[in-house]
């Protein structure tokens, strides 16, 4: 599986880059999670990247903040119909996008290999995906808490332990990523997470820190 990064507050050399979050999977199947604010910053990034944004399998929006979801009216041109597996609410701006909307009310099987947290405190959801190495979570912000999200993924899918978090993580406090590092192998703060967390990942736990801006590629 690869995670490529489209778009992190941290800038990557030749990408275009602002504050918002979008990664593209590519694995078992192939989709979005997120889309940031613009469809010219997913279309120069995931060009420089040699990507196309085209052949998509579906998409995921984490929870209804511009710098999520901005850039999903180029995701549904050049993938018309896919399903956008979203929180509830603004089903026809995802009609108008092109996409088929697929309201997400609880934690639950989205396509195969991939579970949602469900909307923790009806706003936002995190997701897993199974992969050869283990199971990946991805979020968006965090905004109920990094470690209560991954929690509930680790619990709908079933594994124990996740390989990876990846995403934003809301600016956590020490206690929250320690509880974080518990239930997870490798840490990957961005978007909103703060350089303070991610210096504290970084000393604290070494061995689990993943640094990401826009334009890295993991492969897992």
């Amino acid at each position: 599986m690869r995670i490529l990064v489209l778009n992190d507050n941290t800038p990557g050399k030749g990408f275009l880059n602002d504050w918002g979050w979008s990664v593209l999977a590519e694995g078992k199947s192939r989709f979005i999670f997120d889309a940031d604010t613009k469809r010219e910053i997913l279309l120069h990034n995931s060009k420089v990247l040699g990507l196309s944004l085209q052949n998509l399998d579906f998409a995921v929006l984490s929870h209804w903040h511009y710098d999520h979801y901005g850039g999903f009216p180029i995701v549904g041109e050049l993938n018309p119909g896919i399903p956008l597996y979203a929180p509830p609410g603004n089903g026809t701006m995802v009609r108008q996008w092109g996409l088929r909307v697929r309201e997400v009310a609880k934690a639950g099987d989205l396509e195969a290999g991939v579970w949602t947290s469900g909307p923790l405190n009806g706003f936002e959801q995190a997701i897993g995906v199974e992969t050869p190495s283990g199971l990946v979570v991805i979020v968006g912000c965090s905004h109920p808490g990094v470690d209560g999200l991954t929690k509930a993924v680790l619990e709908v899918s079933g594994y124990g332990k996740a390989h990876l978090v990846i995403g934003g993580f809301h600016y956590p406090s020490a206690r929250t990523l320690d509880r974080l590092s518990e239930l997870t192998e490798f840490i990957a703060p961005a978007h909103c997470s703060g350089e303070d967390a991610k210096a504290y990942v970084r000393r604290k736990y070494p061995e689990k820190f993943i640094g990401v801006r826009t334009g890295s590629v993991l492969e897992i």
